[in-house]
């Protein structure tokens, strides 16, 4: 009998995750909204008001359909955004947000990879990632690029989801992540697949000391972490040397 084939390389994980996430985009928005109790609205706020009111230059790394972009603009009122992703059907939504909001002029979108983003060094005040590091295979490569691209003295934000430390509530929400979220996600968007993968993605995602290290063995200084919301979700950030 032939051998049956469990794992899959870097390349094959990529296009999984990339399929995953062209196939939900209709009700990605959505979703995120029930399966958050709207808290990914103000995680994404908290995120912004993290970066410095001077920056002029900013890259949304896995921006998907633009959310988090609006809200740096919002904060950063002068600032010109480049929104950064690997899935053409998300940046198409983000586009439409930002011609909504009037944001059309200060919002560039390029297709592309967090492992290869296609910038000169020092091209930015700061980079942003909020809820796809953990799609990423390699993570430390996807940090020296979002690292490799800001000037010195700017800044690495990471917005992630995390399990709480209160043992009782960590047990409601595995329950929540293992059975509500495939069920609810499977309902709305008809892909219960990518419902599991995601729970599977948070679950097997570094623990926040795992990424406070990860981001000082990539360099950076001043590194911190924010919980939020009881610790199921965190910012991590930094600053290039």
């Amino acid at each position: 009998m032939n051998n049956v084939k469990t794992t899959r390389t870097v390349d094959e994980h990529v296009q999984h995750v990339r399929t995953i996430f062209d196939d939900i985009t209709p009700s990605y928005d959505l979703l995120n909204r029930i399966m958050s109790a709207r808290r990914d609205v103000r995680w994404r706020r908290r995120l912004a008001g993290r970066i410095d009111s001077d920056a002029g230059r900013i890259i949304d790394i896995a921006a998907g359909t633009g959310d988090q972009a609006i809200e740096v603009l919002r904060h950063v009122p002068h600032a010109g955004l480049f929104c950064l992703d690997f899935v053409p059907r998300m940046l198409d939504i983000a586009r439409m947000k930002a011609l909504k909001s009037g944001l059309e002029d200060r919002i560039d979108f390029c297709i592309g990879d967090a492992t290869g983003i296609p910038f000169a060094d020092n091209s930015f005040d700061a980079s942003v990632i909020a809820f796809g590091l953990r799609n990423i295979p390699d993570k430390a490569r996807a940090l020296k690029e979002m690292i490799r691209v800001v000037k010195p003295g700017g800044k690495v934000l990471c917005l992630e989801m995390s399990f709480p430390e209160n043992l009782g509530f960590r047990g409601f929400f595995s329950w929540y992540l293992n059975r509500m979220i495939p069920f609810i996600g499977g309902l709305i968007s008809r892909n219960r697949a990518a419902y599991r993968y995601l729970p599977n993605s948070i679950q097997g995602f570094l623990r926040p000391e795992q990424m406070t290290d990860l981001f000082r063995q990539a360099g950076l200084t001043e590194v911190r972490k924010l919980r939020l919301t009881s610790g199921i979700a965190h910012i991590h950030e930094g600053i290039v040397r």
